[in-house]
């Protein structure tokens, strides 16, 4: 079966670019063209290639309006998304699309397992636990199994999708959304019942996390999680939603080192769900560490 590849990066904030742009260009299969999106009032070194094209996007944009902006501009049948400070390794393209069967049509999005560098010198490989082909996303990302990260993930710089799969359901649909992945996989789940999802075990991509995250903020944001997952896990188990109102809220909580934060995600976790053991243990433990780190600030300070 032969796939004509546009990859889509989206640069927000952080015109750091180059290395991820290399990366595509020296795939094992031949990608099309670059399209990289740039969200940022600054200016940006490419590679010199013919297949490197750069579209502004307006400022402020974000990540998904960002891609839907490449995707929209996209002349190849598949679309492989990379963020900027991420990398694939060599074979990433051809292994994935190797597994993608002519039958499925339009109705597929591959993953893979990607390296994760950061923070300092620390390597390990996510996710744990791979996709089953029809397995419920928001179950797979939100249902706690283990107290911990890495257990079960669907990158962004993982991800490869038909394009016109991007096209019928697009990925600013949901604009300012604080969970962009979940909210597109979870919306094609939805739309495109016998989508498959085919997550291959190989360590393909790498993930950057040695740098902050253009998404963590010292701002407490627990609110807009506790709204999305009210919002778009609405029809999921209550245990999913209780999960998930124990985790991500509350991960958002320990960024902005807020008690409070915690309090309201584990509360609505109970009132609209019923979290796992996992899931409240995971709360708990986060509580306890915003604690230890205001005693050793005032212990240092």
């Amino acid at each position: 079966m032969s796939h004509v590849v546009s990859a889509v990066i989206a640069t927000v904030g952080r015109p750091s670019v180059a290395v991820a742009v290399r990366s595509v260009l020296a795939q094992s299969a031949e990608v099309r063209e670059v399209i990289v999106v740039l969200d940022a009032a600054t200016s940006v070194s490419l590679p010199s290639d013919d297949r490197v094209v750069l579209i502004h996007a307006p400022a402020g944009s974000g990540a998904a309006r960002c891609r839907q902006l490449g995707i929209d501009a996209a002349r190849g049948s598949v679309i492989a998304l990379l963020d900027d400070d991420d990398e694939w390794l060599p074979d990433k393209l051809e292994c994935q699309l190797s597994k993608v069967r002519p039958e499925w049509g339009p109705g597929w999005v591959s993953s893979s397992r990607m390296a994760v560098v950061g923070p300092g010198d620390r390597r390990r490989t996510w996710p744990r636990r791979l996709i089953e082909p029809h397995e419920s996303v928001a179950d797979y990302l939100f249902r706690v199994r283990e107290v911990g990260v890495g257990g079960a993930v669907l990158q962004t710089s993982t991800l490869v999708f038909p394009t016109a799969l991007a096209r019928q359901v697009r990925w600013d649909g949901h604009r300012g959304a604080v969970h962009d992945e979940p909210t597109w996989l979870i919306e094609v789940q939805r739309r495109v019942p016998d989508v498959r999802l085919l997550h291959v075990p190989e360590v393909l991509s790498v993930y950057d996390v040695r740098r902050s995250s253009v998404s963590r903020s010292s701002q407490d944001r627990t609110g807009d999680y506790i709204a999305w997952g009210l919002r778009h896990l609405v029809c999921e188990s209550p245990r999913v939603r209780g999960d998930y109102l124990c985790s991500s809220p509350v991960s958002a909580a320990v960024s902005a080192r807020s008690l409070p934060g915690v309090a309201r995600a584990v509360w609505s976790a109970l009132a609209y769900g019923r979290p796992g053991p996992c899931a409240l243990t995971y709360a708990g433990l986060s509580a306890v560490r915003i604690v230890v780190g205001r005693l050793v600030s005032l212990i240092w300070s």
